[in-house]
């Protein structure tokens, strides 16, 4: 009777792990391409307080230029809260953008870039530092 229980319990408890795991994600590629991918540089570089400009290449997965989206910027200093500015990013030719923002305060900012042509409607923040 004894074993006959140790045996129910190690099956009940295989069924058990067996059913935990099934539900499990499948890791995820780590290289796995972004369908955008944005490059930001400025003038002047590095960024200071005052005037900024800031030129976004904007490319596919595949290295293509994206061009035609409407690109709107924001910057949101989170140190400091309230303080940012938003704005539309103005097409320059072969997937660059550029908008001008008058940064008040040197730190950490966090620009968040939205990307919208067609089907496309993509978002990502980046981690900026102004001097």
């Amino acid at each position: 009777m004894r074993k006959m229980f140790l045996i129910s319990m190690l099956v009940g408890l295989s069924v058990l792990l067996a059913a935990c795991g099934a539900g499990a994600a499948a890791p995820t590629e780590a290289g796995s391409a972004s369908p955008v991918n944005i490059v930001l540089s400025t003038n002047p570089n590095p960024a200071i307080v005052g005037d900024v400009e800031m030129i976004f290449t904007i490319t596919d997965a595949d290295g293509n230029p994206i061009e035609g989206a409407k690109v709107d910027v924001s910057a949101e200093h989170p140190a400091m809260a309230g303080m940012g500015m938003s704005g539309l990013a103005t097409e320059q030719g072969a997937g660059k953008y550029s908008i001008t923002a008058d940064f008040t305060d040197a730190g950490d900012w966090v620009l968040t870039v939205y990307v919208r042509k067609d089907g496309l409607d993509y978002k990502e923040d980046i981690e900026f530092k102004v001097q």
